[in-house]
C-alpha cells in the first residue's frame, strides 16, 4: 500500500472513530444521567461522573405494577402484530411480483394510493371503532398498522430480483405455488424478511398514537403510553400542581433518562440478529424491480 492509499485509510478510521463517539456518548450519559440524583442534575446539569447516585428513577417507573402489565401487552403486541404484518405483506408482495397473476398491476395501484393519499383522521376513526368494533381492543394496536404500502414494494422489489429459473423448474416437477413460496422463495428471502420484521417491530413497539386513540382500558395500555402517562404525571407534580410538590422532589429529568433506556431494551437485544441482514435487504430490495 502507498503512502496515499495508507492516508485515506487513516483518515477513514478517524472519522470512524468520531462517528461512533458522537453515537455511544450520548448513550452513556443518558444511563449515567438515568441512576443520578435529581438535585444534583438540576444544580449541576449532565456529568459523567455524577456527585450522586440514586435510583429514584427506576423505582418511580416501576413502582406501580400497571408498568409490568404494559410491557406484556407491548410484547404481545410487537410479536404477534410482526408476525401478522410479515404474512400479509410477503404473500401480498408475492402476488404482485409474479407475472402469471391477472390483475397484478392494479391490485399494486391500490396499494400504492395509500402512499399518496388517506381519507383523513376522522373517517379513519369512525371506520375502526363503528364498523371494526376495535375499540378497546388489543387488535385495535396490531391491525390498524398491519400493512405498511412501503414495506410491500419493497420485498416485491426483492422477489423480482431471485431468478426466475428456479421457480420455473419447481413448477416442472410438479410443484404448486404454496410450495413455491414457502419452501424456495421465502428461504431465500432472509435478508429482506429480516429487514421489514425490525421495521415493523419497531413501529409496534414505538407506536402510542393507537392506544391514546383507541384503549381507554388501562390493562391494555402498551409500554410507550404508560410511559407517557407516568411522565405526565411526573411534569405535573413536579410543576407543582395540586400537590405542592417541589420541581426537586421528584425526579423528573432522570426519569425521562430511565424511560429511554426501559424502552430500547429489547430493541438493543433484538438488533444484533437482524443488523447483517439490513444492508442487503435494503439495497436489493430499493434497487431491482
Amino acid at each position: 500500500m502507498n503512502n496515499q492509499g495508507r492516508a485515506s485509510q487513516i483518515l477513514f478510521h478517524i472519522i470512524f472513530i468520531v462517528f461512533c463517539l458522537f453515537t455511544t456518548i450520548p448513550f452513556i450519559l443518558t444511563i449515567i444521567v438515568s441512576v443520578t440524583d435529581e438535585k444534583s442534575v438540576v444544580n449541576n446539569g449532565y456529568r459523567f461522573i455524577p456527585d450522586h447516585f440514586s435510583l429514584d428513577a427506576f423505582r418511580l417507573i416501576f413502582a406501580s405494577s400497571e408498568i409490568y402489565n404494559a410491557y406484556g401487552v407491548s410484547l404481545i403486541v410487537t410479536l404477534l402484530g410482526t408476525g401478522l404484518s410479515l404474512l400479509v405483506t410477503t404473500t401480498l408482495a408475492y402476488a404482485i411480483a409474479v407475472p402469471k397473476v391477472k390483475y397484478r398491476n392494479v391490485i399494486a395501484l391500490f396499494i400504492f394510493i395509500p402512499m399518496i393519499f388517506n381519507a383523513g383522521l376522522v373517517p379513519w376513526y369512525i371506520f375502526i371503532t363503528k364498523y371494526l368494533h376495535l375499540k378497546n381492543s388489543i387488535f385495535a394496536l396490531i391491525l390498524p398498522m398491519l400493512v405498511s404500502p412501503f414495506n410491500v414494494f419493497l420485498v416485491r422489489n426483492y422477489f423480482k430480483s431471485l431468478p426466475p429459473a428456479l421457480v420455473e423448474s419447481a413448477e416442472i416437477e410438479g410443484a404448486n405455488p404454496l410450495y413455491i413460496f414457502v419452501k424456495i422463495i421465502l428461504p431465500l428471502s432472509t435478508p429482506i424478511t429480516a429487514t421489514i420484521a425490525l421495521f415493523y417491530s419497531l413501529a409496534y413497539w414505538n407506536d402510542w398514537n393507537l392506544a391514546l386513540w383507541l384503549i381507554d382500558e388501562r390493562e391494555l395500555y402498551p409500554l410507550q403510553f404508560m410511559l407517557f402517562k407516568i411522565q405526565s404525571m411526573i411534569n405535573y407534580m413536579s410543576s407543582g400542581g395540586n400537590y405542592g410538590v417541589g420541581s426537586t422532589t421528584l425526579p423528573s429529568v432522570t426519569a425521562q433518562m430511565a424511560m429511554v433506556l426501559v424502552t430500547i431494551g429489547p430493541i438493543i437485544l433484538m438488533y444484533p440478529f437482524v443488523q447483517k441482514y439490513f444492508i442487503k435487504g435494503i439495497m436489493i430490495g430499493a434497487v431491482k424491480g
